[in-house]
């Protein structure tokens, strides 16, 4: 094998982790945040994992990026939950060299994902995060069936008595 060849092998071997960034995260009550940094071509996507038999209000997510603003409008947002994906990438120009974005919240029982995407032509790498709070809904308690019965009975009584009331006047 020539060293053409093994310089090659290896600096793909070096570039795909750096393609593509996957991590899966538990899902914690309260906050919530993450943070990567992207260069130019790549993705990096993170899994919240939801606890089978749970339901989690999630509040809006802000994203905020740290770099050149040429460089930061070229990444998109997807946020996938259940089927449901949206698509974000108005980014809005702070202080300095900051932008932010921020997602709409929704509620979840299953594990829902976000991912960046920096698209080709960009000059520089940019540190980007996320943060939200999730809360997790607890389950409404049905009504027990001897109270429902008591009270569709009472009721009953109350309209038969009201009838009689009413025949004799």
């Amino acid at each position: 094998m020539n060293m053409k060849a093994v310089l090659s092998a290896a600096t793909v071997a070096l570039a795909l982790p750096l393609a593509a960034e996957a991590a899966t995260v538990n899902l914690n009550e309260g906050f919530n945040y993450a943070y990567t940094t992207l260069a130019t071509s790549t993705t990096a996507s993170y899994t919240y994992d939801v606890a089978e038999g749970t339901t989690w209000n999630i509040s809006d997510i802000s994203f905020t990026a740290n770099g050149a603003y040429s460089n930061i409008s070229l990444i998109t947002i997807t946020v996938a939950n259940g089927g449901v994906v949206e698509t974000y990438g108005e980014w809005i120009p702070g202080a300095g060299t900051t932008a932010t974005l921020s997602a709409l919240g929704f509620t979840t029982s299953s594990d829902f994902t976000i991912e960046y995407t920096y698209a080709a032509g960009g000059t520089a790498p940019v540190l980007v995060n996320h943060m939200f709070t999730a809360t997790e809904v607890p389950d409404v308690p049905a009504v027990p069936v001897p109270a429902a019965g008591i009270l569709l009975v009472s009721a009953l009584a109350g309209l038969g008595i009201a009838k009689r009331r009413a025949k004799k006047a």
